[in-house]
């Protein structure tokens, strides 16, 4: 969007400071009249305020100075030969209305598609460019150029699979050099033994090979026909479903769409009872509406089915889940339930579509109007009959009766001479045109999506068919491998059959050779080999002397263990012999300590003579075991 400073005063009369990226946060909407804008049949105005990237916040601006990112971009691009100079796009050109009043028509305006010799309008440029390129592409398929295009770059992948037909074709002509090396170096071999017979078997070996390029160039131009039909198949079928959708969307439009607080005359049942009983109608408004799918096919030919939610005026009750065929505008009922008989209208006629699972199509229906000779459908019944009646006044003017009319009232100030001046004929065609416009803004959405949803399925066809062109070029490239391989080996063999008297020396010394490089492989890898066994050797020994010492340490560790332990033993046998001591308890634990009789007290004792015991004391013993204690002294000292 455009950027002005902060401090312009009336930004319509100066030029933009810069262009800047951003988001569209609101918008206003300002409708023409007659003294605002007299001559603009571009609908209403539309006032942007856009936040930009930068923090900026930017209030109405006028929409003239908002792009889209892509179409912006698109817009400034530059010729790749000269920076300095705009592109010229091909095929596409801009239309701008001089006359208007209307700025967006009058400085930006449309663009206008020359496609097949016939001019398709678009509002978008980006939209022009590639229904441009689509049909190019869909007439010169893999003959087409990055120069015969809009916007290259949408079809890279086209590019691609075409420089790999053409490296397949340099691979194949290299594939064709190489053999006519091969057969220049056997005829010049052939030359000194066998030249007539050589000369003759290379022309006929000549012969057969120009016979499976011809065979190969036929079978690849038939290859490229079928292709090139089949997506020219592909390009009439895109077509009828693009017809198709759109005649679906203009189905779509015949139903009426009641926007919430509108008034309408609705059904009521009480208690809710839509099936057990004939329903009552009475005025009210739309409080809510949803929309439900049609069965398993979702939207039908004619829309979703929409239910409302009313609210009736005369007591305010509601009404929930009402279908829409239960359901007419305000002014619509009051015309059907007139007194005029059989409501025959002029000019005005009902269509069902009896065949429809649509409710609505196969019982109320849509309204079309014979305006100017030419029919026009309406989905409102007061729309067809004002439609009809603003025609047949334009038409006969002053001498317009009222039994011309359908709705004379509307029409009183023609009908009597001395009314008040009502509105011309101009306004109320105007009040027309801006209805609508206002249908005209939903079908823009329903179109948008339906051309989104045929790009997509377009671009997939369109893959399936590089697919396919890709595996059969792939195809064509093995065969065409396997032919070539095939032939050089035959002639090979028989190169060799040829000259094998000549080359047996030689294979012979090549074969000696080999062996004696294969013995000195063979001399190298065993000393090798022999070095890594002599290093595990010596591993394996140090590893071997490591074990065999820690295990004669465990062994004497044991021995000494076991040595000690008799040791220990034995000592204690003699103890208890020489002093006549008692063998030990199994649970007791005997300790024994020398504690010198001082310590206590008392005179050392005299010394006895005893047979082969000498300085032994008598009474009680200082050497008295543990044992003999009771259980609770067990663990105690003497």
């Amino acid at each position: 969007a455009a950027w002005w400073p902060p401090s312009t005063p009336d930004i319509s009369e100066v030029a933009p400071s810069g262009w800047y990226r951003g988001v569209i946060s609101s918008y206003k909407t300002l409708h023409p009249t007659n003294n605002t804008s007299s001559n603009n049949c571009y609908g209403p105005v539309r006032f942007y305020s856009v936040n930009f990237d930068d923090g900026d916040v930017g209030s109405d601006i006028p929409e003239q100075f908002v792009f889209l990112q892509d179409e912006y971009e698109i817009m400034t691009m530059k010729d790749d030969d000269d920076d300095d100079e705009d592109i010229v796009w091909k095929g596409v050109r801009t239309v701008t209305d001089r006359h208007t009043d209307d700025p967006w028509a009058k400085h930006v305006g449309w663009y206008v598609a020359t496609i097949d010799g016939e001019d398709h309008t678009f509002s978008l440029l980006s939209d022009a460019l590639r229904a441009y390129d689509s049909f190019v592409v869909s007439t010169k398929g893999f003959k087409t150029k990055k120069e015969h295009l809009n916007l290259p770059g949408d079809w890279d992948k086209l590019f691609r699979d075409k420089a790999k037909g053409e490296k397949h074709k340099l691979e194949i002509e290299e594939l064709e050099e190489r053999h006519d090396k091969e057969m220049e170096k056997l005829r010049e071999k052939a030359e000194a033994d066998q030249e007539s017979a050589v000369r003759m078997a290379v022309v006929k070996e000549e012969r057969k090979v120009r016979e499976v390029q011809h065979k190969i160039k036929i079978e690849y131009k038939e290859q490229s026909k079928k292709e090139m039909e089949k997506l020219k198949r592909q390009y009439e079928q895109e077509n009828v479903r693009r017809l198709e959708e759109v005649v679906r969307a203009e189905k779509q439009k015949l139903k009426p769409r009641y926007q919430v607080g509108e008034e309408v005359y609705a059904a009521w049942w009480p208690d809710d009872k839509k099936k057990d009983e004939q329903p009552l109608w009475y005025p009210g408004r739309v409080k809510s509406y949803r929309d439900k799918r049609v069965g398993t096919k979702g939207v039908g030919e004619y829309g979703v089915v929409r239910l409302y939610k009313v609210v009736y005026t005369d007591d305010g009750t509601e009404q929930d889940n009402i279908p829409e065929h239960f359901v007419f505008p305000k002014e619509d009922y009051l015309l059907s339930t007139s007194n005029i008989i059989h409501h025959e209208w002029k000019g005005v006629r009902n269509v069902v579509d009896k065949a429809s699972e649509d409710v609505w199509a196969s019982l109320i229906g849509y309204y079309v109007a014979i305006i100017d000779g030419k029919e026009q459908s309406f989905p409102r019944l007061s729309e067809a009959l004002q439609a009809y009646d603003a025609s047949i006044a334009k038409r006969k003017g002053d001498k317009t009766k009222q039994s011309d009319l359908n709705i004379p009232e509307n029409w009183g100030w023609l009908l009597t001479p001395n009314a008040p001046a009502p509105p011309t004929v101009e306004e109320l065609m105007e009040e027309l045109h801006e209805t609508r416009l206002k249908i005209t803004e939903q079908e823009k959405m329903c179109v948008k999506s339906l051309e989104e949803k045929h790009d997509t399925e377009k671009e997939l066809a369109v893959k399936v068919a590089l697919a396919e062109e890709r595996r059969r070029t792939q195809d064509m490239k093995r065969k065409l491998r396997k032919e070539l391989t095939v032939f050089h080996e035959n002639e090979m063999k028989r190169a060799r059959q040829m000259f094998e008297g000549d080359k047996t020396n030689a294979i012979e010394m090549a074969l000696l050779n080999a062996r004696k490089e294969q013995e000195l492989s063979l001399e190298k890898q065993r000393g090798d080999l022999e070095q890594h066994f002599n290093y595990e050797k010596d591993k394996a020994m140090q590893f071997v002397k490591l074990e065999t010492r820690q295990q004669l340490k465990s062994e004497m560790q044991a021995e000494f263990n076991n040595l000690k332990n008799e040791i220990e033993k034995e000592i204690e046998q003699r103890l208890r012999t020489e002093y006549s001591l008692p063998p030990p308890p199994k649970r007791a634990k005997v300790s024994l300590s020398l504690i010198p009789r001082s310590a206590f007290g008392m005179s050392s004792p005299k010394p006895t003579e005893q047979k082969g015991k000498e300085n032994m004391p008598e009474g009680d013993s200082l050497l008295t075991p543990q044992s003999e204690k009771s259980s609770a002294e067990d663990e105690a000292q003497i």
